[in-house]
């Protein structure tokens, strides 16, 4: 296959990590039994089968990837313990060619391709020699790798290929978009069983069926609520009492259950709603808010026509409201949040208040925090709000009888098991998880149709999620006790919608990429909203945070990805090389980086459109695999970019008077320069 083909099949679905964690729910939504009859037509990505002792679990995975760190389970539904993983399914070839594969991992791989052994060996924290070229016919070629973890240490596997065997380049990841599978009864099996563990933790079943909890439980039975304390200052009474009455006739996608039912549930919602208005004390977002570093405070900021726009100036379309929201005047999208709710859910001054902390009372919210500055939470609070009609909206009952009815229902009804409230315990004591034969699973929350007298809460699942709950139901139950990072991260990818801007906005990569590109620490400052300075400041989309689930999720995209949840320790910084380093980032007998690229306090000096990210920057943000790979050839990955390919086909430069022109050296000596960061030397700009 020619270089051009490879790097079109690449990036040809950018959005593969979220198309995987999608086919959680796409896949449960078939029933099983009827697998059978489906047409035989492939499936992104590659089964994979753990087996522990008698133990085993098949999931869909997008590529030869895994991280499991020792003492870890390798996925939820198996115990701790030695494992063996087997990835099975096609790798689609353009045209017919030779190809040689390697592995870095810790443990023992096999690898056959049209069922004959390519390549095979155990390795400790190592690469496998390159496999001797195999021959791949055109278009699909039957894969299977079998995995064995090893006896000390976390287990790992990168399986990667090159199309130019006889070459001295280093082979690269197989692109995820060339791989694909046969769905069968056992990936049908596994993905729906994921299914219905995600659909218990994210309703939050445990908060009143209990379990026993230890070691790493799954991060979700933490999750919260929004809570109660001052919420009457939050929200008006009126949207409280509909919410309260029926949450999916506000909100189709509402997790939260209709928990009224019957002659009384109006009189319910009403008194509930008017204890809740009573609870105005909260305290002030003022200390929870997090610092922002504005645009024109940023170093080497670029003055572009969008930087030099009133901040406060169409910020919707600025932070992409509109990825998750229906805006105002467009067209309706059914997966989408309405907005036409706002001027009917927060009293005066509250929808801004909301926006500039939206964990502030509620730190699971999928809300994300963007860092506006008060004028830019204000400007956007009016911009949704002005064309929304306005409503006379009625006050909440202040009789002490309905206020006092209303506190018994939120202490009995179960409110309390998912909403905090301070000094205030829930009377709802529900079967524990333990008692639950999988029997009642079809009755009570699960109930297809609630009879009249049930009190349990309707969630209304569908057919195909009662089943999934059903069938994870069936098994111990204690992957609820299990965290598999990799896989928290692909639920959390669907789950945030990242795919909504990731892949979508300039400057935001696919998010199939992000955790096989950026180190975890720095994905972990991003996520949490730590990160002072933003790397593309000269872009109005803001990256925005989600500060709850960055612990998990930073180290949980890099594990998807085969790398380990910290980055390792690299070798002290050779200054001979980073003199070499920075030479090849200057003008004078370099690469000239500088003209596009700023080096720490020096800025571009032949910007075009737009800089690219500062030197200073890089060596923070990029694993060092990436880099290495992304400076050889960037049109491999992306062959939109602007950057260009400086190294031939052979590992040679441009600029042989430095490091003998081997471009690994030359690659290596720049990544020893930018380790320096802020303090790195600037390079020669004439």
């Amino acid at each position: 296959m020619n270089p051009a083909g490879l790097r079109l099949v690449e990036t040809k679905h950018l959005k593969m990590f979220t198309n995987f964690s999608l086919a959680l729910a796409l896949l449960a939504a078939w029933p099983v039994a009827l697998l059978a009859q489906a047409p035989a037509k492939p499936a992104a990505g590659l089964s994979i089968t753990f087996k522990v002792g008698t133990a085993s679990d098949t999931a869909t995975v997008p590529n030869v990837w895994l991280y499991v760190q020792a003492g870890q389970p390798a996925t939820p539904f198996v115990p701790t313990g030695p494992f063996t993983a087997e990835w099975q399914g096609i790798v689609n070839a353009d045209l017919r060619g030779d190809y040689a594969f390697e592995a870095e991992l810790n443990g023992a791989v096999k690898v056959e391709v049209n069922g004959v052994v390519v390549l095979e060996g155990a390795t400790k924290n190592g690469v496998t020699p390159r496999s001797k070229a195999v021959r791949l016919s055109k278009g699909a070629n039957a894969l299977k790798v079998t995995f064995t973890n090893p006896p000390q240490g976390d287990a790992y596997l990168r399986l990667h290929w090159t199309d130019k065997p006889d070459k001295p380049l280093p082979a690269e990841p197989i692109p995820s978009a060339q791989l694909g599978h046969m769905p069968s009864l056992e990936t049908a099996r596994g993905t729906q069983l994921r299914l219905g563990r995600e659909l218990f933790l994210e309703h939050r079943c445990a908060a009143c069926h209990t379990s026993p909890s230890s070691g790493q439980v799954a991060p979700e039975l933490a999750m919260d609520a929004p809570t109660f304390e001052g919420i009457g200052g939050r929200r008006h009474f009126a949207w409280l009492k509909q919410w309260i009455l029926d949450p999916q006739t506000q909100r189709p996608s509402a997790q939260m259950p209709k928990v009224f039912h019957g002659a009384t549930a109006e009189g319910d919602a009403e008194s509930t709603a008017a204890y809740l208005a009573s609870l105005t004390s909260g305290g002030s977002i003022s200390s929870f808010l997090q610092p922002f570093k504005p645009v024109a405070a940023v170093a080497n900021a670029a003055e572009s026509p969008a930087a030099q726009q009133d901040e406060g100036k169409n910020l919707l379309e600025k932070l992409h409201c509109n990825a998750c929201h229906n805006l105002h005047g467009a067209p309706a999208d059914p997966k989408k949040l309405s907005l036409d709710h706002l001027s009917r859910k927060f009293p005066g001054g509250k929808l801004a208040e909301f926006l500039r902390a939206p964990e502030r009372h509620y730190a699971w919210t999928q809300m994300p925090n963007f860092r506006l500055t008060p004028e830019e939470a204000n400007e956007l609070a009016k911009l949704l709000l002005e064309k929304l009609p306005t409503f006379k909206l009625p006050g909440p009952p202040t009789d002490p009888a309905i206020l006092a009815r209303g506190k018994k229902l939120v202490t009995s009804a179960g409110c309390l098991n998912c909403h905090a409230l301070p000094h205030t315990k829930s009377e709802l004591a529900a079967a524990p998880l333990t008692q639950l034969a999988p029997a009642k699973w079809n009755g009570g929350c699960l109930a297809e149709k609630p009879t009249a007298e049930s009190k349990a809460p309707q969630f209304r699942f569908t057919a195909e999620n009662r089943a999934a709950l059903v069938a994870f139901a069936a098994t111990d139950r204690k992957s609820l006790q299990r965290h598999a990072p990799a896989e928290f991260a692909a639920r959390q990818v669907h789950t945030l919608n990242c795919a909504g801007c990731h892949g979508q906005v300039e400057g935001f990569p696919g998010v199939d990429i992000v955790g096989g590109k950026l180190k975890p620490e720095w994905t972990h400052d991003l996520l949490s909203g730590a990160l002072m300075d933003r790397p593309r400041p000269w872009l109005a989309a803001r990256m925005p945070a989600f500060s709850r689930r960055a612990e998990f999720l930073a180290p949980g995209l890099a594990q998807f990805h085969g790398l380990p949840p910290r980055t390792p320790a690299e070798p002290p910084l050779d200054m001979e090389l980073t003199k070499h380093g920075q030479k090849l980032a200057g003008v004078d007998g370099g690469f000239s980086c500088i003209s596009c690229h700023g080096a720490a306090g020096l800025a571009a000096t032949q910007v075009f459109e737009a800089p690219g990210i500062n030197l200073a920057l890089s060596a923070a943000r990029l694993q060092p695999a990436y880099y290495r790979r992304w400076l050889l050839n960037p049109q491999r990955i992306d062959p939109q970019t602007k950057m260009p390919v400086y190294f031939d086909e052979e590992g040679k430069s441009p600029l042989p008077e430095v490091l003998g022109g081997d471009a690994a050296k030359q690659i290596d000596a720049l990544w020893h320069y930018l380790r320096l960061g802020e303090k790195m030397p600037p390079p020669a700009t004439q």
